[in-house]
């Protein structure tokens, strides 16, 4: 991340819902929490197989201002994108900036 303008993205926080499903199971949503604005780096692409046709997953880096309440297990969603929170780090070291490893899969 350098400069002023380089958390210009507008991302969508969502994290799971769980609900019981009346079966022994749950049923899985997401809700929106809140609305940030970061930085989006693609990082890398892997191409393979799965489910017996051609996937592409996507590794992203996002910026995003600290404090947030983002977690591991949660999603964002930007410009339409599904971005799957992997881990999250400091990135300044300072407490200033939330490094946050995502991935994308698509079919």
């Amino acid at each position: 991340m350098s400069g002023i303008g380089a958390l210009r993205h507008r991302l969508t926080h969502q994290t799971p819902l769980e609900v019981p499903d009346g079966a022994g199971g749950v049923a899985r949503s997401f809700i929106s929490v809140d609305m940030l604005w970061g930085a989006v780096e693609e990082v890398s692409t892997a191409y393979g197989l799965g489910e017996d046709r051609p996937r592409a997953a996507r590794v992203l880096r996002v910026t995003v201002r600290a404090p947030n309440t983002i977690a591991a297990g949660d999603r964002l969603i930007h410009a339409g994108r599904v971005l799957a929170v992997e881990s999250i780090i400091d990135a300044d070291g300072r407490g200033r900036f939330h490094r946050i490893r995502c991935s994308e899969e698509q079919a």
